[in-house]
């Protein structure tokens, strides 16, 4: 009789758990990887235009354009200092000459945005300026229309007239539905689009949802409260919202310029919305601080307990990403481009009641939800940054 050893098991082991970032860790699930092949075959060799170039979407985004070898890139926004600092940085990153070119102009300046998509050429224009704090432009609608609504006329209208092959305008999730004037002035940020179609241009629009990311604003504030041992303010004990990485807003609208045919808004897929309460005590564990104070203000104006990626009414389509969703909106309505007028006068007057009339009769599905501020001080002078993630404008802006 012999004797066999027992064959050793050749099953492979199981690979290694691939780490869960931090940010994967506050949002509730993965990053999603975004700009790739399409990105790259549609930006290299191109020419591009961003406007908004400072802000935390813009920045973000004109740094992954850059890795995608386009022949130029234009950066446009007022913020003079903040635009020499950015093309500074892009510059280092390319090793010397990046191709970057620098236009300081203020959305609002219709003839000042055609000079900038006049003189850079771009084959590709993505618009990511505006005013985008709900609570800011709840109390100044004149100055949030004029910012959302006229910038965003203004760069669309310059897009058809020097021939822009493809337009992508940065909508938000709380155009859906809108119970803000903000969201309202997104919404009809994707009319405008609509408006436009049927010529060379193609235009696309894409919600995003709070901007999150290492050195964020949302992150830092929370950081300096949390740290510090002071209260975390929160509207609601049940507000929710949806939470996306700097990084994914702007692969996000690289897809989408790739992507798009006939005006669509398109959407990340980002899951559900992620309790503002959760995501405290998840960044206060992630500090090693877990121990919170969170206190409640109640809901302010315009705002909403959970953002909706679709209003009900719309219609998903699929897209060629398993990640990315995509709506065509109803028609605009009849009389647009004469309200829109008359819209815009009305912001020019500092008129917030007829501004607030002309938002309610350009858009039936806009509902303004008017409550009084939250209970506390008022906030200071500058950003609340925190404000449209649930959280109250309390000092030092949460």
């Amino acid at each position: 009789m012999r004797w066999f050893p027992p064959r050793p098991n050749r099953r492979a082991a199981p690979p290694p758990p691939v780490p869960v970032s931090p940010l994967a860790l506050l949002m509730g699930r993965d990053e999603v990887a975004l700009a790739g092949l399409r990105g790259r075959r549609l930006v290299r060799g191109r020419r591009v235009l961003v406007t908004g170039a400072c802000g935390t979407v813009g920045s973000a985004l004109c740094r992954q354009v850059r890795r995608l070898e386009p022949e130029a890139l234009c950066l446009v926004d007022k913020d003079a200092a903040g635009l020499a600092r950015l093309g500074r940085e892009l510059a280092a990153e390319a090793g010397g000459d990046a191709g970057v070119t620098l236009a300081e102009v203020d959305v609002r300046d219709r003839d000042g945005v055609d000079r900038a998509v006049r003189d850079a050429r771009p084959d590709l224009l993505f618009h990511t300026a505006g005013q985008n704090e709900l609570a800011k432009v709840e109390q100044d609608p004149c100055r949030g229309v004029a910012d959302n609504v006229g910038g965003t006329r203004h760069a669309v209208d310059s897009a058809v007239r020097h021939d822009v092959q493809r337009m992508v305008f940065v909508s938000s999730d709380k155009a859906a539905e809108p119970t803000s004037v903000f969201g309202a002035t997104m919404r009809l940020g994707e009319l405008l689009l609509q408006t436009a179609t049927g010529g060379p241009t193609c235009f696309a629009a894409v919600r995003v949802g709070n901007v999150i990311g290492e050195a964020g604003a949302l992150l830092s504030l929370l950081a300096h409260r949390i740290s510090s041992g002071e209260v975390v303010t929160i509207t609601h004990p049940e507000v929710a919202r949806h939470f996306m990485t700097v990084a994914e807003a702007a692969g996000l609208l690289i897809e989408a310029a790739a992507l798009a045919e006939e005006a669509e808004t398109f959407v990340l897929d980002m899951g559900r919305p992620v309790p503002v309460v959760e995501l405290v005590h998840r960044y206060a564990e992630q500090l090693r601080l877990p121990e919170v104070t969170i206190r409640f203000s109640g809901l302010g104006p315009g705002e909403k307990l959970a953002e909706k990626a679709f209003a009900d009414s719309e219609r998903r389509i699929r897209t060629a990403h398993p990640k990315i969703w995509a709506t065509r909106p109803a028609p605009p309505p009849a009389g647009l481009p004469q309200l829109l007028d008359e819209l815009a006068a009305a912001a020019g007057d500092g008129d917030d009641g007829r501004v607030r009339l002309l938002l309610r009769r350009l858009l039936p599905e806009y509902h303004p939800v008017r409550r009084p501020l939250p209970a506390g001080d008022p906030p200071p002078p500058g950003p609340s940054c925190l404000c449209d993630a649930g959280c109250s404008p309390d000092p030092p802006g949460l």
